[in-house]
């Protein structure tokens, strides 16, 4: 009933993996609650190390208090200097590279175990650029990716850029020939395609002709929940206040920003828990000019709650799509601070952010000698794409275009079982 081939959209804030019926339809596989998509995240519990808990799981365990490690957007790491650096589990030392193997390797396994078959082909999704202007670390990353699946049991493994995977995820639905261009702004990057899709393209096997350009930037969910962080969260933490003057520094300095800006990204807030990284944090409140302000960075740290604020955090960016304004209570904290947020700073806080973007997407343009006129249809994926203020920013540089926004989350793990039943059929 099932090929052996399947798609696997590997995402920073969510994944999701695709398996294709003899019949050619493309069916996504099921996680926790039927829920097609699973928050790429991984739990290690103190009490049993080497079964880890994945997505949804993962995080009610962090969040409800078990004893353990926690991580998430795991793929910001692919690239960096971190994937050659071993980090610490329940005081075990274990390589990121196998971190991110356990995830996959869940994928994999769920969707073996519902299609009663084995998987051996693949064709994983991957950013137009994992690191911005840096050739060499996007190949590392891919490579790296190539070599985790071969190990998970894959003989045959081939990527695609994720904006033309949610292209072919939608063409099925075309009639005519379009000029499309793919927006797919998910937790770690922003990516982009044109392409041309339907009528007879479709029917080619070498797409490679239809395929005008691409361009990427690593700006995501992730950022703006950063963005919204910095300006609204940390304040209360003591961001931009003063250091005390001390008798060496016969001065007053401001607190360093450094630990505020890693408490605000998911894929740091770990280094913050080092012994040397609290020693440091513990001194800037002791030399605080705003005490009563920093203990709340500095009991975030001790006791290691960083992830509850980041899903405090995402969790107001998310409502302020549909709101004017939220307010939350920090209770998790000592001092249960609380913090107000309004859609005018949260699109101040993401303005300069926004702009990379639009330029990035210009650039695309340019690139296929096109101008924003002659894009016939606009193809939104990836979660962020649902803030109001880049969406709308995004759909009035085109007035020309249909929108197609359906399937925003999973389009792209749809596009990629699509791929493999070309390649591997």
């Amino acid at each position: 009933m099932y090929l052996k081939c399947c798609g696997i959209d590997f995402g920073t804030t969510n994944s999701a993996i695709s398996v294709m019926r003899k019949d050619d339809s493309p069916t996504l596989v099921s996680f926790d609650d039927n829920k097609i998509t699973i928050p790429t995240a991984i739990f290690f519990p103190e009490s049993n190390t080497f079964s880890p808990l994945f997505g949804r799981k993962a995080v009610a365990s962090y969040i409800n208090g078990e004893q353990g490690r926690f991580m998430r957007s795991l793929k910001r790491i692919l690239g960096t200097d971190l994937m050659d650096l071993k980090t610490e589990v329940n005081e075990i030392y274990l390589n990121y590279d196998d971190i991110i193997k356990n995830f996959i390797n869940h994928l994999k396994e769920t969707a073996q175990s519902q299609i009663n078959n084995t998987l051996d082909s693949v064709v994983l999704g991957r950013p137009v650029h994992f690191q911005d202007f840096a050739p060499e670390e996007d190949a590392k990353a891919e490579s790296m990716l190539k070599k985790i699946a071969h190990s998970i049991g894959f003989k045959n493994v081939s990527f695609q850029y994720e904006p033309i995977a949610a292209a072919f995820a939608h063409e099925s639905k075309l009639e005519d020939e379009l000029l499309a261009c793919v927006i797919d702004i998910g937790g770690g990057t922003s990516d982009f395609s044109i392409i041309r899709l339907g009528g007879k393209s479709r029917q080619k096997i070498d797409r490679k002709n239809d395929i005008l350009a691409n361009t990427g930037i690593r700006i995501g969910g992730n950022d703006f929940d950063s963005d919204l962080s910095l300006k609204s969260f940390m304040p209360h933490f003591g961001y931009k206040t003063m250091l005390k003057p001390d008798d060496y520094i016969n001065r007053i300095l401001p607190i360093p920003h450094q630990p505020y800006v890693m408490l605000s990204e998911w894929s740091s807030v770990n280094s913050l828990y080092t012994y040397s990284s609290q020693k440091s944090i513990k001194e800037i409140y002791t030399r605080s000019a705003e005490p009563e302000k920093v203990i709340n960075l500095y009991e975030t740290i001790e006791k290691e709650l960083g992830h509850n604020l980041l899903d405090k955090i995402e969790e107001g960016k998310i409502l302020l799509s549909s709101n004017n304004k939220h307010t939350t209570t920090l209770s998790f904290l000592s001092n249960s601070p609380t913090i107000t947020m309004d859609i005018e700073s949260f699109e101040t806080a993401i303005l300069k952010n926004t702009q990379k973007i639009v330029s990035s997407l210009d650039e695309c343009l340019s690139l296929a000698q096109i101008t924003r006129k002659d894009i016939e249809l606009i193809i939104l994926t990836g979660g962020s794409t649902e803030i109001p203020y880049i969406k709308n920013s995004i759909l009035n540089m085109f007035p020309n275009a249909q929108i197609s926004q359906e399937d925003k989350l999973s389009s792209v793990a749809l596009g990629l079982s699509h791929e493999a039943i070309r390649i591997y059929r």
